[in-house]
């Protein structure tokens, strides 16, 4: 029996006005929240409170956010997103209502300073790119409906995201299950960095700190999200998440390879599909392993033979839970 779908509804408003080269949009520049700051999102967001319906929800947060004014009857529904992540839990299951308001009361201002680095109007023909994710898709439904008079443009849209996001864990790890000292590599291995390349060219690294530190730099071929607790840490070719949670929704649908170190394969391991594990004939010293691979949970799917210090390339399938 599965459990019932939980989700945690919120409203976006979208303030649009004319500007000299067509439609603009007020963004708000998110800073201070703990998520996905830096990015670009709607002038106002939040949640459905208990009693409340999305209508009066978007009035309400334009309100508190922005000082402005909207009556509820004045908004129009642009898209709905339906949104996850492969780490499923409760309040990571969302409903995203997104609207538009093209009159209102007051002036824009930022009453919020503390989450909100700057407000500013976009043309809706040129948005910025640090987008965040899930907002991307609605901001794109919403020019092509203001390319249209009210009411006769493109029925609101239905967005999904993050449902056909998998996680492949991808390790060397040695005989006594050691996969590192926490500061570098405990071996070299070619043969491995080849296989390592093969398996991930084309597709997206998550990685934490202290695994990026260890290769000194972004990968080719590759999408790097790196997972740090440092709010001012940044790196060339490097796309900087500050929770597990974070990085999923920024790395969207598709397979994610989750290439270390050992509290990100601890954080992910339960929540993933495949694993595909270097078996190394060493046992090097170092505190840093891989989690146990439970052979209830795990079914051996291949078995590539090695060369040199690699005994095989294993991958791993999740056992089906009846």
């Amino acid at each position: 029996m599965t459990s019932r779908f939980q989700v945690v509804p919120a409203a976006y408003v979208a303030l649009v006005r004319d500007g000299v080269t067509g439609p603009e949009v007020l963004l708000q520049l998110r800073r201070g929240t703990g998520y996905l700051d830096g990015r670009w999102a709607h002038g106002a967001a939040g949640h459905v409170e208990l009693g409340e319906s999305v209508l009066q929800a978007a009035a309400r947060e334009a309100e508190e956010e922005l000082g402005v004014v909207v009556d509820p009857t004045d908004l129009q529904h642009v898209a709905t997103g339906h949104r996850t992540i492969a780490v499923h839990q409760p309040v990571e299951e969302r409903i995203d209502l997104f609207l538009t308001a093209r009159s209102w009361a007051g002036e824009p201002t930022v009453l919020e300073p503390e989450k909100v680095a700057e407000l500013r109007w976009w043309p809706l023909a040129a948005l910025p790119p640090d987008v965040v994710p899930h907002e991307g898709g609605a901001l794109d439904a919403l020019a092509r409906a203001a390319a249209h008079p009210p009411m006769s443009g493109p029925p609101p849209v239905l967005l999904t995201r993050g449902f056909d996001q998998t996680l492949t864990l991808v390790a060397a790890v040695g005989r006594n299950g050691v996969i590192g000292d926490g500061a570098r590599m405990p071996w070299h291995l070619p043969a491995d960095l080849r296989f390592f390349k093969e398996t991930t060219t084309g597709g997206i690294l998550l990685m934490g700190r202290g695994t990026w530190d260890s290769i000194g730099r972004a990968l080719p071929g590759r999408r790097t999200i790196v997972v740090t607790r440092r709010r001012d840490w940044s790196a060339p070719g490097a796309e900087v998440a500050h929770s597990i949670e974070e990085a999923l929704a920024l790395a969207g649908d598709g397979e994610v390879f989750v290439a270390g170190g050992g509290e990100v394969y601890a954080q992910t391991i339960h929540h993933a599909t495949r694993l595909v594990l270097t078996e190394v004939a060493l046992e090097p010293e170092g505190a840093t392993r891989f989690p146990h691979v439970d052979p209830a949970q795990w079914r051996e799917v291949s078995r590539l033979p090695g060369e040199g210090d690699v005994v095989a390339w294993v991958t791993w399938e999740r056992r089906r839970t009846t």
